[in-house]
């Protein structure tokens, strides 16, 4: 039996789990994403002056697969526990996980080793005599794939995947939510007692002091998420406006006047949240030689997009085309 060459499109945490598990396998493996570093929604940014999580805030650990890999990326320094402020002084009950100096050390460290395609963003795949070949938006191609595997979220993977095999039914049953993240950086600290909150609020329910994390530095820097209801209604918003009714929700939130804004960055994530997951760890379309794999497939948890990705790396770690 030959080794499988395999391409992963998309290279967050689900995408990466997969590539490991069948690169371990002895297949050839190639993973493409259209950004500048791994790490999908477990993305960092920053400037000289602050730093933000403006995507996955933590995350918690519940299995053994999963805590042998945070176990591990302890131990080289990627990780670490965090334990923010609350308010009133109460205390989340579960172990907060983030990655060191930024939550996409996680990723970064799982990617360390694979043929990374980085900056490709693949738009259309074809198949003919039972090979692959992708091809991104430069129009460049890339060929001779046995297997693609889709670690998108499930609108762009059904929209990648349209016209091959029969997937098309299951991804379109998924739900999937949007959210604006703002990113604020303020010239002093702000006044208040907390360091994250989350709360039922219409607007933004989720506020943290990212510089409150282990291993931070530079300003005081917080990432707001709005609602995915209110995100939904101001999806396609200037980010200017989002800015400034995000910003004024902070403030009342907190029931403080904020300091002066050093810095400050609206972002838009179209596929940020799982409201209807798939109901099972990932999805393999043996006929057309396709699979899926993320978050969606489980739950709207970090951890749920590794254990899909090593799921389906699992399933396909002794597949050939014989």
């Amino acid at each position: 039996m030959r080794p499988g060459r395999f391409a992963v499109i998309g290279a967050g945490l689900a995408g990466l789990a997969c590539a490991r598990r069948l690169a371990a396998a002895g297949h050839a493996v190639r993973v493409f994403d259209k950004s500048r570093a791994p790490g999908g929604r477990m993305a960092t940014r920053r400037v000289e002056q602050a730093a933000w999580d403006h995507g996955a805030q933590y995350f918690t650990v519940s299995t053994p697969a999963f805590r042998a890999v945070v176990d591990a990326a302890r131990e080289t320094g990627q990780v670490d526990t965090w334990s923010p402020r609350w308010p009133g002084g109460e205390q989340e009950q579960r172990e907060l996980w983030v990655g060191v100096p930024g939550i996409n050390a996680l990723p970064r460290w799982l990617a360390e080793g694979l043929d990374l395609s980085l900056g490709t963003q693949i738009v259309g795949l074809e198949r003919a005599h039972r090979a692959w070949t992708l091809r991104d938006d430069t129009g460049r191609t890339f060929e001779g794939f046995d297997f693609v595997v889709l670690g998108l979220p499930a609108p762009q993977a059904a929209a990648l995947a349209a016209g091959h095999g029969t997937a098309a039914v299951r991804l379109a049953a998924v739900g999937m939510a949007p959210c604006w993240a703002l990113l604020l950086a303020f010239e002093r600290p702000v006044e208040s007692p907390l360091d994250a909150d989350w709360s039922p609020d219409p607007v933004l329910p989720w506020i943290a002091r990212n510089s409150a994390k282990p291993r931070r530095s530079g300003l005081d820097a917080w990432v707001l998420h709005a609602d995915a209801e209110w995100s939904r209604e101001w999806l396609e918003a200037e980010a200017a406006r989002v800015t400034a009714a995000l910003r004024a929700r902070l403030a009342e939130r907190l029931s403080a006047e904020l300091p002066p804004v050093a810095l400050a960055e609206a972002h838009r994530w179209r596929h940020a949240r799982v409201i209807r997951p798939l109901g099972e760890p990932c999805l393999v379309d043996e006929g057309a030689a396709l699979g899926f794999c993320g978050d969606w497939c489980l739950d709207a948890r970090v951890e749920a997009a590794f254990l899909s990705g090593d799921a389906l790396g699992a399933r396909l770690e002794g597949w050939n085309d014989d």
